[in-house]
C-alpha cells in the first residue's frame, strides 16, 4: 500500500510539473506573439507641451521608424536624446495600446540674456545657459553687470560669486511668477546688495534677497495703481519695506 501511494504521489508531482511547464510555455508563447505582432507597431504619435521646439525635431529624436514596436520602445534612450536639446527640461511617455504613443515635453523658460563676446547667452529661470545667439528676437530683460569667465551650454552659468547669482535667479523666478518678466527691460546685478530692476523706463532698487517676494508684490501693486509708471524715467527705493515710497524722477 505504501509503495502504491509513493508511486501515486510521484505521478501527481510529475503531472503538476508538467502543467506548470505547459502554462509557462503558453505564457511565453503569448508574450512572444504580443512582442512581435505588427498589431502593436507604433501607428500614432501625439506630442504635447512644446512651443519652441518643433514637433519635427522631437519626432526625429524619438528615432521611431516604420515597424517600431510600442512595447519595445526604449523610453530611457528616447528621453536622453530629446533632452539633449537644451530647451527641453524633461519628457514623459505614455503608451496606449495597441499603437499610440503620447510624448509630453516640459520646455525650459527663457528668462533673461547676457552679452558675451559680441553675442548673447540666453538663460532660463535657474541661470542655465540654454541658447547662444548673435541676435535677439525675444522680449527678455538683459542682465547688466553679471561677471563670468566661461560657460557651457545646458549648464548653470559659472560666476565668481555663486551666492550673488542665486539672488538674481530667485528674483527672476519671482518676476516670472508674478507675470512681470515681459515688462522688465533690464536688470543691473553688478551689486548683489543693490539690484536694480527696470520696468520699462522706471528703475526699482530692490536691494538684496531679503523680503524679495514682498518687494516684487509691491512693484506689482505700484504698477496696478499707476499704469503709466513704467513710462516715466525715474527710480524708487525698495531696499526697505515701508508704507510710503518716494519716486525720484530722472532727467
Amino acid at each position: 500500500m505504501n509503495h502504491e501511494r509513493d508511486i501515486s504521489e510521484i505521478l501527481q508531482a510529475r503531472k503538476t510539473r508538467f502543467l506548470l511547464v505547459a502554462m509557462l510555455s503558453t505564457t511565453t508563447f503569448v508574450l512572444l506573439i504580443l512582442l512581435f505582432s505588427p498589431y502593436f507597431n507604433i501607428s500614432e504619435i501625439y506630442i504635447h507641451g512644446n512651443s519652441r521646439v518643433s514637433q519635427e525635431e522631437i519626432r526625429t529624436r524619438l528615432e521611431i521608424s516604420e515597424g517600431s514596436h510600442l512595447l519595445l520602445f526604449n523610453v530611457r534612450a528616447a528621453r536622453r536624446r530629446i533632452t539633449e536639446n537644451t530647451y527641453i527640461g524633461d519628457v514623459q511617455f505614455e503608451r496606449v495600446l495597441p499603437g499610440r504613443l503620447h510624448v509630453t515635453v516640459t520646455e525650459r523658460r527663457l528668462t533673461a540674456f547676457v552679452e558675451h563676446t559680441g553675442g548673447f547667452l540666453f538663460l532660463d529661470d535657474f541661470g542655465r545657459v540654454i541658447d547662444v545667439r548673435d541676435y535677439i528676437t525675444d522680449s527678455l530683460p538683459m542682465l547688466e553687470g553679471l561677471h563670468f569667465t566661461r560657460f557651457q551650454l545646458g549648464e548653470i552659468l559659472e560666476v565668481p560669486d555663486p551666492a550673488a547669482f542665486s539672488v538674481i535667479v530667485q528674483y527672476a523666478q519671482l518676476l516670472n511668477h508674478h507675470n512681470l518678466i515681459d515688462r522688465v527691460s533690464h536688470s543691473n546685478v553688478s551689486d548683489a546688495a543693490n539690484i536694480r530692476i527696470n520696468i520699462e523706463k522706471m528703475a526699482f532698487n530692490v536691494g538684496g534677497i531679503s523680503d524679495a517676494d514682498a518687494k516684487i508684490r509691491t512693484i506689482v501693486q505700484i504698477l496696478q495703481e499707476f499704469p503709466n509708471a513704467g513710462l516715466i524715467p525715474g527710480i524708487m527705493d525698495l531696499r526697505e519695506l515701508q508704507t510710503d515710497y518716494v519716486f525720484e524722477m530722472l532727467q
